[in-house]
């Protein structure tokens, strides 16, 4: 009877097995909660990324960076040129996760060092509303904002968010910033934020990070139905521990490094429920 018992845990267990690892082929992957639904997460392929990894070694310093990559041994680069040209971002430390562009005319040069474990972690920055046009508002808000259109009023409203992204492991990331609440909260207010970003991926491509974005597709919606990838591009500027400088399209963006992004959408949940009470 043991030796049944035994042979049936087995075979129960060899088909869990094959099962999850076939929804692994089909580019599925099982949710923290196993009681969820699954859902369609597209496979982003990232390509032509020149960019080595590896961990820092003793005996890096401002003018040299000494990598160990995942595979081979320890390298030395001279970065002397890329330090003096703001370069190297954040401080490398023994032991920590690098990334290293090298000049591909002089291959004992690092043109640009990254500190990858000092990158990730939750990144945030204010972002005010503006002010909606009138007749985008709803009637009840129409009148009142007719009523009362002084400045001190307006204020109430300007209430700062927290925008950003929070950086994990195995390239997971996890956007800053988004606020759950009913249309009618919405269209009742006289101000309205850009829209938040759905980060759900990040990595790095020869010197720059990306920040890929979508929604999920949900059981129940369109069939074959796949979500649109958004990619944003940022360069580097600089990073200490607690700053974070970014620059897209000529724009620079300055980040506060936050505790995590719990807290940080916690805090601005909060403040919207203040603005909501004053209506």
């Amino acid at each position: 009877m043991r030796k049944i018992t035994y042979i049936t845990n087995l075979l129960l267990i060899l088909s869990l097995v094959v099962a999850l690892g076939g929804c692994r082929k089909r580019g599925m992957k099982s949710p923290d909660n196993a009681d969820a639904p699954f859902m369609y997460e597209p496979e982003v392929e990232i390509k032509g990324d020149s960019m080595l990894y590896g961990l820092s070694c003793d005996g890096s310093s401002d003018s040299v960076i000494v990598l160990w990559p995942f595979k081979g041994d320890p390298i030395s680069y001279n970065c002397i040129d890329a330090k003096r040209q703001g370069r190297i971002i954040g401080k490398p430390q023994i032991g920590d996760w690098v990334g290293v562009m090298v000049n591909p005319e002089d291959t004992t040069e690092a043109t640009f060092v990254i500190n990858l474990d000092q990158l990730k972690g939750t990144w945030t920055y204010p972002v005010f509303p503006v002010m909606k046009e009138l007749s985008q508002m709803s009637k009840r808000m129409q009148h009142r904002m007719m009523e009362n259109l002084n400045d001190s009023i307006k204020q109430t409203y300007f209430i700062p968010r927290e925008y950003g992204f929070t950086l994990k492991r195995s390239h997971n990331a996890q956007a800053v910033g988004r606020i759950m609440r009913s249309n009618s909260l919405e269209d009742d207010s006289p101000v309205q934020y850009p829209e938040v970003r759905n980060y759900r991926k990040w990595y790095m491509h020869n010197g720059r990070l990306l920040l890929v974005s979508y929604d999920p597709i949900m059981p129940g919606q369109e069939k074959g139905k796949r979500p649109e990838v958004l990619m944003d591009t940022l360069d580097f500027v600089y990073m200490d521990n607690d700053s974070l400088i970014l620059r897209q399209h000529g724009i620079r963006y300055g980040f506060h490094r936050k505790e995590n992004a719990l807290k940080a959408n916690a805090a601005a949940t909060k403040a919207q429920q203040e603005q909501d009470a004053k209506k």
